[in-house]
C-alpha cells in the first residue's frame, strides 16, 4: 500500500534541505521543528475528503512557502527561525479546519464550529462543506495541539490563518495584517495559480467552493462561467495581493519557475 504521508514528507523535506535548512544552527532548530509540524498536518490532511483541501494541496502550498523563505533569505541575506516557525505553521496548518473529526469535540456527523456547542454537519457532503468555518477551527486544532501551540506566536499564527482564505469571508488585507499574515494569502494564490495541472485544479477549486455556498452566483453562473471570469477575477482582485510575493520569488531560479507557470496560465 502506497503512503502518501510518507511521500510528501519526503518531499518536503528534500526542498527544505535546498531552501533554508543549511544555516546556522538556529535556523537547523527551527528546521527540525518545521519536519514535526509538516508531518503532523500531512497526516491528517491525508484524511481529507475534500477535492481541493487535499494532502496534495498542503504538500504545494508549504513548497511554495519554503521558496519564499529562501527568496526572503536571498535578498535579506538571513530569515529569522521565528519568522520561518510561524510563517511554515500558517501554511500547514491554515486549511486542515476543512477535514471532520479532527477537533476533541468533534463526535460523527457533529462538528465544533464556533464556541457552542458541536453542530450537525451533512455527512452526504465532502470536507468542502466545512470551509466556512476552517479558520476557527484549524487555530483550535494548533490549541489543542501542545507541541504546536507551544511553538508558535499564537496571535501571528491565528491572525495569518485568519487572511489566508483568499475567497471565502476572510477580511481583506490590510496594511496592519501583519507580513505573514499577507505572505500566507499569498502562498494560496501562488500556488492554485502556478499548479502544474492547473485546469483540473481550478475545476476542484470552484466544486469545493459550490458546496461551501462561497460561490457568488451574481459574479459566477456556473463552472464554464467561473472558467471565462476567473483570469479577469485574478487580475482584478487577487494581483494586488499577490504582486509583491511574485516579485519576492523572482531572487532565485525556483521561484523563477513558479512565476513563469503561473503566468503561462495567465
Amino acid at each position: 500500500m502506497i503512503n502518501f504521508t510518507r511521500i510528501a514528507k519526503a518531499e518536503f523535506e528534500k526542498v527544505l534541505a535546498e531552501s533554508i535548512e543549511y544555516q546556522n544552527s538556529d535556523v537547523l532548530a527551527a528546521s527540525e521543528v518545521i519536519k514535526n509540524m509538516a508531518l503532523i498536518s500531512f497526516t491528517r490532511s491525508a484524511k481529507s475528503s475534500s477535492l481541493y483541501f487535499s494532502l496534495s494541496h498542503v504538500l504545494s502550498t508549504s513548497i511554495v512557502g519554503l521558496h519564499i523563505l529562501n527568496a526572503m533569505r536571498c535578498r535579506d541575506g538571513l530569515v529569522r527561525p521565528a519568522q520561518i516557525i510561524n510563517l511554515m505553521a500558517s501554511v500547514l496548518f491554515c486549511n486542515i479546519g476543512v477535514i471532520r473529526g479532527i477537533l476533541n469535540e468533534d463526535n460523527g456527523d457533529h462538528q465544533k464550529i464556533d464556541n457552542e456547542k458541536p453542530r450537525f454537519i451533512d455527512q452526504s457532503f465532502t470536507d468542502s462543506s466545512l470551509w466556512p468555518y476552517k479558520s476557527f477551527r484549524s487555530t483550535k486544532f494548533i490549541q489543542e495541539i501542545s507541541f504546536l501551540d507551544s511553538s508558535i506566536n499564537y496571535e501571528l499564527v491565528s491572525r495569518a490563518i485568519e487572511y489566508s482564505d483568499f475567497f471565502g469571508k476572510a477580511p481583506d488585507p490590510s496594511a496592519d495584517a501583519g507580513e505573514i499574515a499577507k505572505y500566507v494569502r499569498a502562498i494560496q494564490v501562488i500556488t492554485l495559480m502556478s499548479d502544474q495541472n492547473y485546469e483540473r485544479k481550478l475545476v476542484e477549486f470552484y466544486l469545493s467552493a459550490k458546496e461551501a455556498n462561497l460561490i457568488n452566483s451574481t459574479v459566477f453562473k456556473d463552472l464554464a462561467d467561473f472558467r471565462q471570469k476567473w483570469v479577469q477575477y485574478f487580475w482584478e482582485r487577487l494581483y494586488p495581493v499577490v504582486g509583491e510575493e511574485i516579485m519576492l520569488l523572482r531572487e532565485t531560479t525556483e521561484g523563477r519557475n513558479i512565476v513563469s507557470q503561473m503566468y503561462s496560465h495567465l
